[in-house]
């Protein structure tokens, strides 16, 4: 864990300009700069930096906040992961406590150490590497090993002080019948990296002919292979790049296609596409291609993943290499493996097309079961996406689209931008010289506010980086009111409040000498208002 005092000092030498202009490009625009907003497509410059302020801001999509905030968006990181990306680019020193995380990584570290120095010394194991195509540099870059018998792996924890509580905890040991054992013996090792490069487990694949092929680690406290892809950790920047992302099968399909130049591929690890995934394919915001072997299982694998995929709405298609060829044995033969890709059937044709290979539609029987499955994949989608793939769907099998029964509802969004230049004013004004905001906060309750109640309720609780707040903040059109200027402005918020309490008066159920009472209240307030006094009661409304 990162001491907090090395993330304030971090902080304080840390730039938002300098940080945000690593990633884009920034024109100077009197005291800010503006750029197009790297998080929404647009042609007119929305983004603003300002230097004084510390902070960035879109007024087209609302993204706000300051230089960590911006890095953990646009590389899609966690806090701390953001942290030690900043800490790398100034050339900072972050200061750690030590905790049982801390250790196990270590612990993991050591044992990638061991792992790499028996595969130079195994020729089977290296050689086995060589003739799948793989290059020296490929090799080192993905830290591949080699897990000798389990009495070595034992004997080398020993001699290192490597506690054996933690490696079972991390599952480098498994605990049997007979004992304590190593996880991966005789096995190719792949460590499993987290997004910031730190190893969290491994997979392993046999060189002998041991039934299980690939085996991965189980779940620990580093570890959940259902929120995991292999090779993330290298593809992520590619894929913020390329706003593409390629999901394969294994280790080797992910290796080989990084060499071959497609460093924005990974894989799922010896489990299919779950929901457990989407989150982090979400914050990558990338089309996503689900590239899979054409067997039974790969079929099967990428029907499921397509159908996961399209009702929650990601963009991309799923391929299927035929010929009982792999990615990895396609860039190995120098195949145009670029042009599979690009012939990616979208997932909710895939998902459609391959429901159909399963049916005999000349058959009644089988077509009612086809049209049931395809039917319930269509409601199952996103309703404006519907109509266009129950037309689709229905020209295919020759059925009327009417039986499909798709609902589609439009509702029309209107957002209004428009600010009141008083309000706003006031707000920008108190944000500037906050050192006002204790003097007018008993006159000026945010809920007198007609337009602006939300932002100058932010203000009050010094939610300084809310996106509505920052609208009006760094708006070059909303003035900033001098302090009598500010007062004046205050003055005319009350009048109109209590103006509008007294014409509420007319409506209102209250006996006529309470109406009579108020009445006379209201007039004094807005007179003594007038002439200069600046007061707020508010125990005085009905």
């Amino acid at each position: 864990m990162i001491k907090q005092e090395s993330i304030e000092n971090l902080k304080s030498i840390i730039d938002v300009v300098d940080v945000v202009g690593n990633y884009i490009q920034l024109k100077k625009k009197g005291g800010n700069f503006i750029s197009n907003c790297p998080f929404h497509s647009e042609k007119t410059p929305s983004f603003i930096v300002s230097p004084s302020k510390q902070i960035y801001h879109c007024f087209g999509c609302g993204a706000s906040g300051d230089a960590i905030n911006f890095v953990m968006e646009y590389e899609k990181l966690s806090y701390p992961e953001a942290i030690e990306k900043l800490a790398s680019i100034y050339n900072f020193q972050l200061e750690y406590t030590k905790n049982n995380n801390y250790e196990h990584l270590n612990l993991l570290d050591k044992i990638n150490s061991f792992y790499k120095q028996n595969l130079i010394h195994n020729k089977t194991a290296y050689q086995y590497l060589k003739d799948r195509g793989l290059h020296d540099n490929t090799i080192e870059k993905f830290s591949l090993g080699f897990a000798p018998s389990s009495k070595e792996q034992l004997e080398f924890l020993s001699k290192t002080n490597l506690p054996t509580t933690k490696a079972l905890e991390l599952g480098v040991l498994a605990k049997g019948e007979n004992g304590i054992y190593a996880r991966l013996i005789d096995r190719i090792t792949f460590p499993i990296f987290s997004t910031n490069n730190k190893i969290i487990a491994y997979g392993g694949r046999t060189i002998s002919n041991h039934p299980a092929k690939y085996i991965n680690y189980t779940n620990t406290k580093l570890f959940n292979k259902s929120k995991t892809f292999y090779g993330l950790n290298f593809a992520r920047e590619h894929i913020l790049k390329k706003r593409e992302i390629i999901i394969t099968e294994g280790y080797m399909d992910v290796i080989m296609l990084h060499q071959g130049g497609f460093n924005n591929t990974v894989a799922t690890l010896g489990t299919a596409l779950t929901s457990e995934h989407l989150p982090i394919l979400r914050k990558l915001q990338a089309k996503i291609i689900i590239a899979y072997d054409g067997d039974e299982a790969g079929r099967n694998a990428a029907l499921k993943a397509s159908i996961l995929l399209a009702r929650n709405g990601f963009e991309g298609g799923a391929v299927l290499f035929q010929d009982g060829l792999d990615p990895a044995d396609m860039i190995k033969q120098n195949f145009d493996i670029n042009s599979v890709f690009k012939q990616n059937t979208p997932f909710i044709e895939f998902v459609i097309l391959e429901t159909l290979k399963n049916y005999n539609i000349q058959n009644p029987h089988d077509k009612q079961k086809a049209f049931d499955e395809i039917k319930n994949f269509i409601l199952s989608l996103p309703q404006l996406i519907q109509e266009n793939i129950a037309r689709y769907a229905s020209q295919l099998m020759q059925i009327p689209i009417n039986l499909f029964k798709t609902k589609t509802t439009y509702q029309n969004l209107q957002t209004t931008n428009k600010k009141d230049p008083n309000e706003a004013g006031i707000i920008k004004t108190l944000y500037e010289n906050k050192n006002y905001i204790n003097e007018v906060v008993e006159y000026l309750p945010a809920h007198i506010f007609k337009t602006h109640t939300k932002e100058l309720s932010f203000l009050y609780e010094e939610r300084f980086t809310e996106p509505s707040l920052l609208d009006i903040v760094l708006d070059e059109n909303v003035k900033i009111f001098d302090y009598d200027s500010l007062l004046s402005s205050i003055r005319k918020i009350l009048i109109l409040h209590y103006e509008k309490q007294l014409n509420n008066l007319k409506f209102s159920s209250i006996p006529i000498h309470q109406k009579a009472h108020f009445g006379r209240l209201y007039r004094d307030y807005i007179k003594r208002l007038k002439k200069g006094e600046l007061f707020y009661e508010s125990n005085s409304t009905v």
